[in-house]
């Protein structure tokens, strides 16, 4: 299951989250990476890293990664994320911003309509290659996953959207 490419997708993960730590910019993975790291292991091949940060550290946590040596690409709206390449590895931070209720959203950008819950992005880290990362609560990777296809810029669930959600509701402990 960990192939050349995944490796080097989990030493890419871990030095970002090095970098932000080092910095006090706070990060959570989120995705497919997420979940395995919620999970504890790899269980598949990932297109793609994704991490939360704040809105209110996104010029910061820029800054660090590219003094680090990773390289901006101009993929993303800047208003909702900032994709990057480390090492031939693309990861991208997305922005979100907390609410008066306490629940969190990207209230900038085409996805102001999705909503996380309160206990969305916490201390309690998840664990790849045996090593504790920050990833997003189970609670709020499962409502990304259910919200996608009603929000206004939404799609149909994929294959791997519905056997994550599975995987999720089996995951939450209390409600979600």
């Amino acid at each position: 299951m960990v192939d050349g490419t995944t490796r080097a997708q989990l030493h890419v993960i871990h030095r970002v989250v090095d970098v932000l730590s080092a910095v006090n910019v706070p990060v959570w993975l989120f995705g497919g990476w997420g979940l395995d790291a919620r999970i504890g292991r790899v269980t598949r091949s990932h297109g793609d890293i994704e991490f939360w940060v704040p809105r209110s550290d996104s010029t910061r946590s820029k800054v660090a990664l590219v003094d680090a040596g990773s390289t901006v690409l101009a993929t993303q709206l800047p208003e909702e994320a900032c994709e990057f390449i480390w090492d031939d590895v693309s990861f991208s931070t997305a922005y979100f911003d907390r609410r008066a209720d306490g629940t969190f959203a990207q209230l900038q950008g085409r996805w102001s309509d999705w909503v996380f819950p309160a206990d969305s992005f916490g201390e309690d880290a998840g664990l790849l290659d045996g090593i504790p990362v920050p990833a997003m609560s189970v609670a709020g990777m499962l409502a990304m996953k259910e919200q996608f296809p009603t929000l206004r810029n939404g799609r149909p669930w994929r294959d791997k959207d519905i056997g994550d959600i599975a995987v999720l509701r089996r995951l939450c402990s209390g409600p979600c």
